[in-house]
């Protein structure tokens, strides 16, 4: 029982720390627009593992311009992100996996206040999980969200 608690407790710390590692991520990882725009606190930085897919809501307003750029630690490849009405349809707005280039930045002017949702996917990889290492299959992700 208490090798059991042991490896928990570790994995537990282990994720913190890589939490910590990422804490302002979205602002040292991605590039930004720089002026006129501004940083959003609507920006957010998370740990992710390849396989995982994880959303957050963002609100947007009325005549504004937003800047949405999506950046990884290096050993996260093919990234995808969505942009969908946050509504019962959920109609996608935006899909980087189906534009030509796969861009991870996307802009836009809002012609109305709504609640957008931010679907953000790391592909599972190549190799099978208990091939790799820890550190490859674990990195940080940010959302860099700018307004002007």
């Amino acid at each position: 029982m208490r090798s059991v608690f042991l490896c928990v407790l570790m994995f537990l710390s282990t994720i913190s720390a890589i939490g910590q590692k990422c804490d302002d991520f979205q602002f040292r990882g991605c590039e930004g627009k720089g002026k006129p725009y501004k940083f959003s606190g609507q920006s957010r930085e998370a740990a992710f593992e390849k396989g995982q897919t994880s959303i957050f809501h963002l609100t947007v307003y009325k005549d504004f311009e937003y800047s949405i750029q999506i950046c990884a630690t290096k050993n996260f490849k093919n990234i995808n992100f969505k942009i969908k009405e946050d509504n019962v349809a959920q109609e996608v707005l935006y899909d980087s996996s189906v534009d030509d280039n796969n861009y991870l930045e996307k802009e836009f002017l809002s012609l109305k206040t709504r609640k957008l949702i931010i679907e953000v996917t790391v592909p599972e990889g190549d190799l099978d999980a208990t091939q790799e290492d820890y550190d490859e299959r674990v990195g940080c992700v940010g959302v860099l969200i700018e307004y002007n």
